[in-house]
Order: structure tokens, then sequence, then C-alpha cells
């Protein structure tokens, strides 16, 4: 029998000895949750806890991967910056045996751009993100009728790993990934595998895929951006 821990900086014992502790398994959902990086004094007050119990739990989550560790500027100019903590956005995958589908994936897309000219493929590939964002509607809405709130979506999204949240833009309804969970193959495939992201996107949140239009990407930005309204 196989293991294969992806993303961890551990391995499955530290895993489990990190999620074991119930306080820490809660405080982790709250980070995930927050809409901004909290700091140690945020979760002692959230818990009822001491603010260096706080700190361990924090800690320790960093150290396996789970949660990432910045800076925050003191609010007053003075004084040192508060350590804060936020999720780390890495993809953390654990399966038993190992599986290998980022191979086959590299395999099939390589296929795909030897039968295929690139916009074809991307065309392709945008359908059958939109075709699969729309089951994931239908499944979760139990119809195929009406949008899909952005809180719901966004909700889903980071269900799947894809570190997301949603902010109001001028222009429209706007969906900001911190993470890819197709990064690796993205990284040969980037054209396909965004048009998959994308036309993914419109499906779930229930619009047409020209209703969408991405304005950051993960390469160069950190980040991916789609708004949805611009048209």
């Amino acid at each position: 029998m196989g293991l294969r821990v992806e993303g961890m900086k551990h391995g499955l014992a530290d895993l489990g000895e990190a999620l074991s502790d119930p306080t820490r398994r809660s405080i982790l959902r709250y980070v995930l949750d927050a809409e901004e990086p909290v700091t140690a004094l945020d979760v002692a007050d959230a818990f009822g806890v001491h603010r260096t119990v706080a700190r361990g739990h924090l800690e320790r989550l960093v150290q396996t991967g789970f949660l990432k560790s910045g800076r925050r500027p003191s609010t007053t100019g003075f004084g040192r910056p508060r350590k804060t903590y936020a999720e780390s956005g890495e993809r953390i995958v654990v399966m038993v045996p190992p599986r290998r589908y980022e191979s086959l994936a590299r395999l099939l897309l390589h296929i795909v751009e030897g039968v295929l000219t690139t916009p074809e493929a991307v065309e392709r590939a945008r359908e059958a993100g939109h075709q699969y964002g729309e089951g994931v509607r239908r499944e979760l809405q139990g119809t195929d009728e009406g949008r899909m709130a952005p809180a719901a979506a966004c909700a889903w999204l980071r269900q799947e790993g894809y570190a997301a949240h949603c902010e109001c833009d001028p222009d429209g309804e706007a969906y900001v990934f911190e993470n890819c969970v197709y990064e690796e193959v993205a990284a040969e495939h980037a054209e396909i595998a965004c048009a998959f992201c994308g036309g993914m996107l419109s499906g779930l949140v229930g619009v047409r895929a020209e209703e969408l239009r991405r304005t950051h990407e993960l390469v160069e930005h950190g980040y991916c951006r789609h708004v949805i309204g611009w048209f």
C-alpha cells in the first residue's frame, strides 16, 4: 500500500497530530473563514484562551503547512508590527494508494494540442469547464434555473481548494482565486487549463462564458481574478 501526502511540509503523522486537538481544528476553521489575516490576540479573544496558547496552536498549523504567517504594521505607527496568520494556499492531498492524475492530465493535454489548434483546444476546454460548472450548480441547487449567490459559489470553490473570495467590484461581481488546483498542469498548458477554469466558474455561477473576464492571472500577479458584469 502506498501513501502520498502532497503539499505537506511533514508526513501523515504530523497532519494527524496537528488536527487531533479539537481546539486547534476550530482555530484552523476560524482562520480559513476570516476575511483577512488574524493575530494571536484575535484568536485568543475568539476562543477564550491565553494569547500564548493561541500562538502555539497557530504556529503548529504554520509548521504543517495549513497556515502562513505575515506581518501587519501597527495602527498607531509605533511599536513592532503584529504577526498575522492566514490560509497558506497550499494544496494538501492525502491519497492511499498514490494517484498519478497530473501525469495523465499532462499526457491528455499533449495529445489535445497535437490534434487541435490552440484556439480550438481553448474553446473546447472552456465549453467543457462550463458544462462541469453547470453540473455542480445543478447538484448544489437542485435546479437548472437561477444564478448562484457569490457567497455560495465561493464556499464551494474554497472547499475544492481554490482559496477563493468574492469582492464587490464597481463593474460587477469579482471572484479572486489565491490558489489554482491545476497550477502544476497550468504551468505547461496555461491557455487550455485557464480556459477550463474560467468556463467552470461561469457555469458554476450561472452566466454565459462570454460574460466573464479574467483581469489578473496567477503567474503574473500571484492570484487569478475574474469579473462578471463588464458587458
